[in-house]
């Protein structure tokens, strides 16, 4: 077995449910994605039992959420650990007690895109004043995702009950006169409901539109 096919096996057996998927960029570049809560661990995992260095820490605005890249090097091999961080929380926990050297990048994040470590060692600004750090972030989008505004309602009631508009009252009062049949639609069958969403999450269509399922709303 050669070393890469070794690291991500150990991955994948030590995080268990808290490894999500693994791909390849190009040869000796593999990127693995994880849990957020699982990120000290994993790279843990990578400096004890591989000896890896850390290259640096790439910050990408998704627009709901943040993309955290830790580029990891190790015997020639550059392997990408992931992880999402919903801009709700915009805070993950510092890995400076498995590699202190992370400090100067993860200041570097926090200043440029509000992005709090958790028990980071050194808290202070390091590119923005300080008293911005609360306030500007020169690189943080707006929240926002891939429905307009406009549309948002739309969505928002597809998810909720399964039809976009609901029938007027004045076709189901004319119905009732002409004694005709009651329609069966979406709202009236939870079993059509279990289906939609099975398939909403099947497709990832709740994570592209940013749909909250405790809230039933979208995430802006």
């Amino acid at each position: 077995m050669n070393q890469e096919k070794e690291i991500i096996k150990k991955l994948s057996s030590e995080l268990g449910d808290n490894f999500l998927a693994e791909s390849k960029m190009r040869p000796n570049r593999p990127v693995v994605l994880v849990k957020k809560d699982a990120i000290l661990n994993t790279i843990k995992i990578l400096v004890e039992e591989f000896g890896a260095r850390l290259c640096t820490i790439s910050a990408v605005d998704q627009g709901l959420d943040f993309e955290l890249i830790y580029h990891m090097s190790i015997k020639g091999i550059i392997i990408n650990v992931k992880i999402s961080v919903p801009k709700e929380e915009s805070e993950v926990i510092s890995v400076t007690s498995v590699m202190p050297g992370s400090l100067s990048v993860e200041r570097e994040i926090w200043d440029l895109f509000q992005i709090k470590f958790q028990g980071i060692t050194d808290s202070r600004a390091l590119i923005v004043p300080y008293e911005w750090r609360d306030e500007k972030a020169p690189l943080r989008k707006p929240m926002d995702g891939l429905v307009a505004y406009y549309q948002k309602p739309t969505v928002e009631n597809l998810m909720e009950q399964g039809q976009v508009f609901t029938m007027p009252s004045t076709v189901k009062s004319n119905r009732e006169k002409l004694k005709l049949p009651e329609i069966q639609t979406t709202m009236t069958k939870p079993e059509a409901m279990n289906e939609i969403h099975e398939i909403a999450r099947e497709v990832a269509f709740d994570k592209r539109v940013g749909y909250n399922w405790e809230k039933k709303k979208l995430r802006y």
